[in-house]
């Protein structure tokens, strides 16, 4: 009998073989149960190694759960402080269109009393159109002019820095030329004191009236890009 340890059938197998030499069977075992156990520790390290991945996978997973629910949330309030900072923008931007919109009208409106009725034929009848707007003298009229196309432009400016689409200020600023055309012809009135003939008159009103109908289409193509501009959702180009 041996006892090298080695494998019953590996000894039959030697021993069939002829004469056995016990040292290089003694080797031979030494050798077999080297593997054997490098074969378990293999295995111990496969189910560790196993583990030590799951864990690492685990941990991933959770860190990148973590991570995406991390980054929607951020993604979610960078959204609805977007959409607050757009509304905001938007009400700032229909409160001063509707000023600019309301004080052109006022001017656009302001003096039609000398357009309607009869021509004047004298200093007289002239006199009594002027007062009709409850002005005692042309020279009142001019300064009412003067002042309402100075409002203007100072809401201009509240419209240019408010922003919007280029073509909200392109319109704005014809509003504001034409009222500067409105003032203009205002300024040509002649003194009621100083009738300067019919149709001298006739021509000063005539332009003055002509001026106020330009206003008055220009308001309305503002007040077309102001609402286009308004409506707008920001996902235009």
């Amino acid at each position: 009998m041996f006892s090298y340890g080695v494998d019953g059938a590996l000894l039959r197998t030697c021993t069939r073989a002829g004469t056995v030499d016990v040292g290089k069977l003694g080797l031979l075992g030494r050798l077999v149960r080297a593997v054997q156990q490098g074969s378990a520790k293999l295995s111990r390290m496969d189910a560790g190694l196993a583990a030590v991945l799951g864990a690492l996978a685990g941990a991933v997973a959770t860190t990148g759960a973590a991570f995406a629910t991390g980054w929607s949330a951020r993604e979610q309030a960078k959204i609805a402080a977007r959409a607050e900072h757009r509304r905001q923008r938007r009400d700032a931007r229909q409160a001063v269109y509707e000023e600019f919109i309301d004080a052109a009208r006022t001017h656009a409106a302001h003096a039609t009393h000398l357009s309607i009725g009869p021509m004047p034929q004298n200093e007289e009848e002239f006199r009594q159109l002027v007062r009709e707007g409850g002005n005692q003298e042309t020279d009142s009229l001019i300064m009412e002019s003067y002042t309402l196309h100075g409002k203007i432009e100072k809401i201009l400016t509240r419209v240019q820095l408010a922003g919007g689409p280029a073509d909200i200020g392109a319109a704005a600023k014809s509003v504001c030329n034409s009222s500067f055309a409105v003032m203009g012809s205002m300024a040509a009135l002649p003194s009621e004191r100083r009738f300067p003939g019919r149709e001298a008159l006739a021509e000063v009103l005539r332009e003055i009236h002509e001026r106020q109908m330009r206003l008055d289409e220009v308001i309305d193509r503002f007040v077309e890009a102001a609402s286009v501009a308004l409506d707008d959702d920001g996902t235009r180009p």
